[in-house]
């Protein structure tokens, strides 16, 4: 077991009005992930994610168990061996506390865990898997193969079904997880990721190439398409508001040589329309909602920040340092973690 090195630095001297949380931002150039402590006036810690053997892991995706008692780090290796990792963060201790050995040259990239925190599962885009890990044993259990050329990217998990965006397939794969059964709904565009919606009555994707968040009706299989504002370049991470009202969509842009964008746009999920555009960091990628669905949390991958929004509003409160390049984040509480 390697512990990581935590060092911290104070960005408030000023109390937070934040609840007792954290915000976890995995930082893929970095090699770290940064720790936001939303009640301490902001304080950040970073844990370096390097192992004994001096190997860098770039940080893609973090998640934090729905149970709160750990939280999960998609990442691989700086070099060219590209030894695949999940890393297991105890966040009581902010430290890191198992490292499962996953293979080479697969390119992981987002991770998420079941409600009951029994199992992982982490997306292969280079061999078109999910990778399914025991979240007690840290063993791998089950691979789901996809199939050639789907390259899946960003999941979700909710009631027993892995809902999977497919970037070079550009479809949703639905895993059955009880019985490994896997079937495909075509999108029409390169589907980033995936929302669930608490509930439980639609999951939204962010389709990249078209500039679109698809909204599919999980009773009716209806697919409604949502155009982005004309400023849009590209959206990547999207999240849903607990009580299913609102989904913040984080637009990245950069891909397919795009210009690098700043904006995170608010959809109303009823009525599917786009009703805010918000300004944030450069290269706006992950997002985040609190448990409370007050605050949404934006990394700037470019800026090196994350923007926290208050929801009542609709503006930026906080623009907090973290490591280099944040990518994915989370947020964990007292009692649990965000799905």
């Amino acid at each position: 077991m390697v512990l990581g090195m935590v060092s911290s630095c104070d960005n408030s001297k000023k109390p937070s009005s934040l609840p007792a949380a954290k915000v976890y931002v995995a930082n893929e150039a970095g090699g770290s992930v940064s720790v936001i402590d939303l009640q301490d006036s902001l304080k950040t810690t970073s844990i370096d994610l390097s192992d004994s053997a001096g190997n860098m892991f770039m940080a893609h995706n973090v998640q934090a168990a729905p149970d709160g008692k750990s939280v999960w780090v998609a990442a691989a290796t700086m070099d060219s061996n590209k030894i695949n990792q999940l890393i297991v963060i105890d966040p009581n201790a902010g430290t890191i506390k198992e490292r499962v050995q996953l293979g080479k040259d697969l390119h992981v990239a987002h991770v998420v865990l079941d409600n009951e925190s029994k199992n992982a599962f982490v997306t292969a885009g280079e061999t078109n898997e999910v990778i399914q890990v025991d979240a007690t044993t840290y063993q791998v259990v089950r691979k789901f193969d996809l199939g050639a050329g789907h390259a899946p990217h960003g999941l979700r998990y909710s009631h027993g079904k892995l809902y999977v965006a497919n970037m070079d397939a550009k479809s949703m794969s639905v895993i059955n997880v009880a019985d490994g059964k896997v079937i495909d709904i075509p999108l029409g565009g390169m589907a980033a990721q995936v929302a669930v919606t608490r509930d439980d009555k639609f999951i939204l994707v962010s389709l990249y190439d078209t500039k679109e968040v698809i909204k599919y009706n999980l009773k009716s299989g209806q697919i409604t398409r949502i155009p982005l504002p004309g400023t849009a370049q590209g959206p990547i991470q999207l999240y849903a508001t607990p009580d299913s009202k609102l989904l913040y969509v984080a637009d990245q842009g950069e891909l397919l040589e795009r210009p690098v964008s700043n904006e995170v746009f608010v959809i109303d999920i009823s009525n599917a329309k786009v009703i805010s555009t918000i300004k944030v960091g450069n290269k706006a990628h992950g997002v985040v909602v609190s448990n409370d669905g007050k605050t949404v949390y934006v990394t700037n991958s470019i800026d090196n920040t994350v923007s926290i929004i208050d929801v009542a509003s609709q503006k930026v409160i906080h623009t907090i340092p973290v490591g280099k390049g944040p990518n994915g984040i989370s947020y964990w509480f007292e009692t649990g973690g965000m799905p």
